[in-house]
C-alpha cells in the first residue's frame, strides 16, 4: 500500500492531501482537508450538493458567518466565497431547484430570512426573496414538489412550517405548533455555534402524506407529524430538552430509520415502526444503544446503493473523534467502517458520487485548535467491501 502526501497552494487556499490507494485512480478515494491562510478563522461545514461537474459545499465560519466553496469532482479546489455579513446563520442544506442550487439563511439584525440563489459563474449570491415574518430559519426542504422552511417565532413561542411558491418568492401555506414556553436563548446558541447544535429536521414520507418535522414542541424538542395542509397529526414527544430524535430518514409506509438521544446517548433504530398520528413519547421507540457514539455531534442518515441494492447509511461521530459509517438493510446492520485515527474528525454531511463512492464532509481539527473543511472520499471498491 503506497502512502503519498503532498501540498498545493490554489488561489489563497491551500490543500493537504493524504490518500491510501493500492491499483488506483487518483480520484478514486482521498482525504483532503482545505486550510485557509487566514489561519485564525474556524469552520463549520455544513452542507454539500452536486453541481456541474463537482461540488458545492456550504460552511459557517468564525460563528454564524457562511462561506461558500466550489470543488471538482477530484476534490480540487475551484473557488470560494465569503457571504457579506448581513447574510448569517445558513440552514444547513442546500435547495437544489431546476438545476440550480439556492441557500436559506437569516439577516444579522431583523432575524428575518432570506433566499439567496448561487451564482457560480459570477462566484456570489443573488437575492431572491425575503420573509419579513419568518425569523429564525431553522431548517429548508426540498420535497421534490414544494420548498419548506422551518422556524422559530419568538414572540409566540412557535415552531413555525412555511411552504414556498413554486417561484419561492412569497409562501403559499403555514403552519405551526406551540412550544409554550420561551426557548429564544437555546436558538441562539444554536445559530451562533456558541453550544450544541440542534438537530433541526423537515422531511415527508415517500407517500406525501405526512411532513416530518424534528423542532420544538410542547415544552419539548419532539418529533412532530403534520398533514399536507401542515395541520398536526401527531408527535413523539422527547425527555424535555434532553431526549428527542437525531436523525430519521422516512422508508415508505409507517417504516424509519432513525437515531434518538437521551441526555448523553445515542440509539439506532433502521427499521422503526412509527404511528403518524399517535401522541406518545420518543423514548418508547425501540432502539439499540450506541455507547462508542457522540450524542452531542450531528448524525446523518441516507439511502445508498450498493451492488444494486438499495441500504440506510448511518453516519456518526465516535467519543474518540473518529467516523463511524453503518450500512443496514431491512433493519439490520450488515456493515460498519471507521474512518480518521489521528486528526480529530466530526461529521457534516455525505452525498453518493456517480460512481457509487461516497463523498463525506467533515470538519478536521489540526494541530488541536484549528476547525477546518475537509472532505473523505471513498471508492465504490471500499464502500462494497463494508457489506462484504
Amino acid at each position: 500500500m503506497k502512502l503519498f502526501i503532498y501540498f498545493i497552494v490554489i488561489s489563497g487556499l491551500s490543500v493537504f492531501l493524504s490518500a491510501c490507494k493500492k491499483d488506483s485512480k487518483p480520484e478514486d478515494s482521498f482525504i483532503k482537508i482545505y486550510d485557509d491562510q487566514n489561519g485564525n478563522k474556524h469552520f463549520y461545514p455544513l452542507s454539500m450538493a452536486a453541481s456541474g461537474e463537482g461540488y458545492l459545499v456550504l460552511s459557517a465560519y468564525d460563528g454564524w458567518r457562511i462561506h461558500l466553496m466550489k470543488i471538482d469532482k477530484e476534490g480540487e479546489f475551484e473557488w470560494n466565497y465569503e457571504l457579506p455579513s448581513n447574510y448569517v446563520n445558513a440552514i444547513p442544506n442546500l435547495i437544489q431547484r431546476n438545476g440550480q442550487n439556492y441557500l436559506v439563511c437569516m439577516d444579522a439584525v431583523g432575524l428575518f430570512t432570506y433566499v439567496l440563489k448561487i451564482d457560480e459563474s459570477n462566484h456570489s449570491v443573488a437575492e431572491v426573496s425575503s420573509f419579513p415574518n419568518i425569523l429564525y430559519p431553522t431548517y429548508a426542504y426540498n420535497s421534490g414538489q414544494d420548498i419548506y422552511i422551518q422556524n422559530y417565532n419568538r414572540t409566540s413561542y412557535e415552531t413555525g412550517i412555511h411552504r414556498l411558491t413554486s417561484d419561492l418568492a412569497s409562501i403559499s401555506q403555514s403552519g405551526s405548533v406551540n412550544i409554550f414556553t420561551d426557548v429564544e436563548e437555546r436558538i441562539v446558541n444554536h445559530v451562533t455555534y456558541n453550544g450544541n447544535r440542534i438537530p433541526f429536521f423537515v422531511s415527508s414520507t415517500p407517500e406525501q402524506n405526512y411532513i416530518v418535522m424534528n423542532g420544538f414542541y410542547n415544552y419539548s424538542f419532539s418529533l412532530i407529524f403534520l398533514n399536507p395542509d401542515l395541520s398536526f397529526a401527531g408527535v413523539y414527544n422527547g425527555a424535555g430538552f434532553n431526549g428527542g430524535l437525531a436523525a430519521i430518514s422516512p422508508s415508505g409506509g409507517s417504516q424509519f430509520s432513525l437515531a434518538r438521544f437521551s441526555y448523553d446517548n445515542l440509539y439506532y433504530n433502521a427499521g422503526a415502526a412509527l404511528t403518524p398520528t399517535t401522541i406518545d413519547i420518543a423514548e418508547s421507540i425501540p432502539a439499540q444503544g450506541q455507547s462508542e457514539l457522540d450524542a452531542k455531534k450531528p448524525v446523518l442518515i441516507k439511502d445508498v446503493s450498493i451492488k444494486g441494492s438499495q441500504y440506510k447509511a448511518f453516519l456518526s461521530s465516535t467519543r474518540s473523534n473518529q467516523i463511524l459509517l453503518s450500512i443496514y438493510s431491512g433493519g439490520s446492520l450488515v456493515g460498519k467502517k471507521y474512518l480518521g485515527k489521528n486528526n480529530p474528525y466530526t461529521v457534516s454531511d455525505f452525498i453518493q458520487t456517480e460512481d457509487k463512492g461516497l463523498n463525506i464532509l467533515i470538519q478536521a481539527k489540526i494541530m488541536g485548535s484549528f476547525d477546518r473543511i475537509a472532505l473523505i472520499k471513498l471508492s465504490k471498491e471500499q464502500v462494497e467491501a463494508i457489506v462484504d
